[in-house]
């Protein structure tokens, strides 16, 4: 049995028919033709919350919220998550890590307002390392709001993980994307680095405050925000 905070967002539904997720992709497709480069996000962590966020199991480590030194090695690029996870199910196997993922994820409420503001005006991809891991191959349509996307990517099916630098050049690559048109937004500061060197602009999404970090990637986009923007970090 899992145990999941509240959510302030929703919570995944029934799996979304095959053909919807097709006519909205297309859809999408159709309303960033010509948009003004690319907005890639990181799904676990950006688009959902970590499981530090919407989990309530008690003893649960803090990760980025608290005290976490192998949590620290991840945000550092030391340590892959899956790595992290697997340490500690090692530690604590009463429990399921991937059913916490599977019953506790929900989309951000922040994320889909920023999507909103930016439908039309760049061209918005999930860039995960390996979703499919925790929810199987067809994990686009436990999350409707994926449908909206112009495209997923996992680096997993790329054959190179994030923070490498070539991950970044395979999925710009994938995309027929200049890297010089992308901002890739994470919560590891070690992903932001490889995009970096991979040409990319890069905003950190900080998972205590996920308001004010969408706030900070429309400003990155040139966006208005509710204070001025007194200066445009990207522009492709």
């Amino acid at each position: 049995m899992t145990s999941c905070a509240p959510p302030p967002g929703d919570r995944p539904g029934p799996p979304t028919p095959v053909d919807a997720v097709r006519a909205r992709r297309r859809q999408a497709l159709r309303r960033t033709r010509g948009a003004n480069g690319t907005l890639l996000l990181d799904m676990g962590g950006v688009v959902i919350p970590t499981l530090f966020e919407s989990t309530a199991v008690p003893g649960f480590p803090a990760g980025p919220i608290g005290v976490d030194a192998e949590y620290r090695a991840v945000e550092r690029g030391e340590l892959q998550e899956r790595d992290y996870w697997a340490k500690l199910a090692a530690r604590r196997p009463d429990i399921d890590i991937g059913a916490l993922w599977r019953d506790c994820s929900y989309v951000r409420a922040e994320v889909l307002r920023l999507i909103a503001r930016v439908a039309g005006r760049v061209r918005v991809v999930a860039f995960t390392n390996d979703m499919a891991h925790w929810f199987g191959d067809d994990w686009p349509r436990r999350f409707p709001a994926v449908a909206e996307f112009d495209g997923v990517l996992e680096a997993a099916k790329l054959g190179v993980l994030k923070p490498d630098p070539e991950a970044f050049r395979a999925a710009a690559a994938a995309l027929g994307e200049d890297p010089r048109r992308c901002l890739f937004v994470d919560d590891l500061a070690a992903n932001l680095d490889g995009a970096r060197r991979a040409g990319m602009a890069a905003e950190l999404f900080e998972v205590t405050d996920p308001a004010g970090s969408t706030v900070r990637v429309a400003r990155a986009l040139g966006l208005p925000a509710d204070e001025p923007v007194r200066r445009r970090v990207w522009s492709p």
